[in-house]
């Protein structure tokens, strides 16, 4: 099994995100030691980073890596809608005149287009996190015999047997 290293990790999440220039793969790794414990929270795992290596110990599945990376692309557009948010809003988008014309980013638009992308990036957060759940769950109790076939003659016979089987 490859180890899946904070730096990789980093790396994978610095790629997937289109290389920005305001990130690093420095910062990115940093963000990943810093909210091992929101992984945890979200799968109910234990994974932990290593006082000497500082790496995340045990390793991470594709599936526990995938949410991880979500769980970054989250907190990105987090920081675009916020520097986005901040940034002063303008009420015109184009002005003409004779002589040209002056087109400026409706900063309004930007801002819900990063919203929308964030949104999509939650639920599939959440629907990964459900299915990983779902995936990782064992039946608590397994009862009875279902290898135990019935003996009925018809279909009214089965209703008949399935019915004494409960009011037994």
């Amino acid at each position: 099994m490859i180890r899946n290293t904070v730096t990789s990790i980093a790396q994978e999440i610095y790629e997937e995100m289109g290389e920005p220039d305001d990130f690093s793969i420095a910062a990115i790794a940093a963000w990943v030691r810093r909210n091992i414990g929101g992984l945890n929270n979200s799968l109910n795992t234990s994974f932990s980073i290593d006082s000497q290596t500082l790496e995340i110990t045990p390793n991470l599945t594709d599936a526990e890596k995938y949410i991880f990376k979500k769980m970054y692309s989250i907190y990105f557009f987090d920081i675009k809608i916020k520097s986005t948010g901040s940034l002063a809003i303008n009420d015109y988008v184009s002005i003409k005149d004779d002589i040209g014309t002056v087109q400026k980013l409706n900063k309004n638009e930007v801002l819900k287009s990063f919203y929308n992308i964030r949104q999509q990036e939650y639920k599939e957060l959440k629907d990964s996190i459900y299915k990983y759940s779902l995936n990782a769950s064992s039946p608590l109790q397994v009862a009875g015999d279902d290898t135990f076939p019935g003996s009925y003659r018809s279909e009214r016979d089965a209703l008949y047997y399935i019915r004494s089987i409960y009011n037994a």
